[in-house]
């Protein structure tokens, strides 16, 4: 299981002036708590600072592994100059987020990726726009994956988005979504399958509970990665349980763990 935690992005009121600031200190203590909830892979966006993202992009690259060597970083933009930047800086394997097969977007970070040897997260979208049922999911899927791998970039380094999209402006999208998920699976067992969880519950009230229970639609139908909100106890509480369920934890070892450590407490996420 991959987890990726989404809270370092500039689209989020609270997080726009850490990054536009350069507050160190704050930047530091939203990754380490993330980090300590359970995604050793934080997702970076500063993409609403326009001008200044490819700067801002790289400070935050050094300022989250100056203070935490281990963390990897998923480089999270529409912009490839901020994401040359961010991979000019990383220590170890940062992740690409996202290729897609729009001419432009393929041609300017698939010879990154390959420089780099990044992982990459790969959207299904074309020129011809957003997939949206599971055929045309699984149709994108294909070519984007056998376009990485015959450009050299191994199946385990390519995390799969079929795309989730709000299911307040199409009731089809989370069951399209399922379902291109088991047809992507059963092509290409050794790739990821991943995707932006919050994406599902977007426009509608209670989103945590959205997502709480599209989390573990997701895993029950083989997902493997997610790019999530970690500081949502509950959120992780169901991961657990679901693992015990689905013979992901033998003898439910790390289920008894947590209850033991009270990390099955199920209090409301923080705002």
């Amino acid at each position: 299981m991959v987890l990726i935690g989404e809270l370092i992005n500039s689209t989020r009121k609270q997080v726009e002036p850490i990054l536009r600031s350069r507050d160190q200190a704050a930047l530091v203590d939203l990754a380490r708590r993330q980090v300590e909830a359970g995604t050793p892979i934080l997702d970076v966006n500063c993409a609403t600072l326009v001008e200044e993202e490819g700067a801002c992009m790289e400070w935050a690259v050094r300022t989250i592994q100056g203070a935490l060597p281990e963390v990897r970083i998923s480089l999270d933009s529409p912009n490839p100059e901020a994401i040359r930047r961010g991979l000019e800086v990383h220590r170890g394997r940062a992740v690409v987020n996202a290729i897609n097969l729009e001419r432009d977007r393929w041609r300017s970070l698939l010879p990154l990726v390959r420089e780099y040897r990044a992982e990459v997260v790969a959207t299904c979208i074309d020129d011809a726009g957003v997939a949206k049922t599971a055929e045309q999911k699984f149709e994108l899927a294909f070519r984007l994956v056998e376009g990485l791998v015959e450009a050299g970039i191994p199946p385990e380094d390519i995390y799969v988005d079929p795309l989730l999209l709000p299911v307040a402006t199409d009731p089809n999208a989370g069951r399209e979504f399922l379902r291109a998920v088991d047809l992507i699976r059963a092509r290409f067992p050794q790739v990821h399958l991943i995707c932006g969880l919050s994406n599902v519950s977007f426009g509608l009230p209670h989103r945590a509970l959205l997502n709480q229970v599209f989390f573990v639609l997701c895993l029950a139908h083989g997902m493997d990665a997610f790019i999530l909100n970690p500081l949502d106890r509950r959120l992780m509480a169901h991961l657990l349980a679901a693992q015990a369920l689905l013979g992901q934890d033998p003898y439910c070892r790390r289920y008894l763990a947590a209850a033991r450590e009270g990390r099955l407490d199920l209090s409301p996420p923080p705002r």
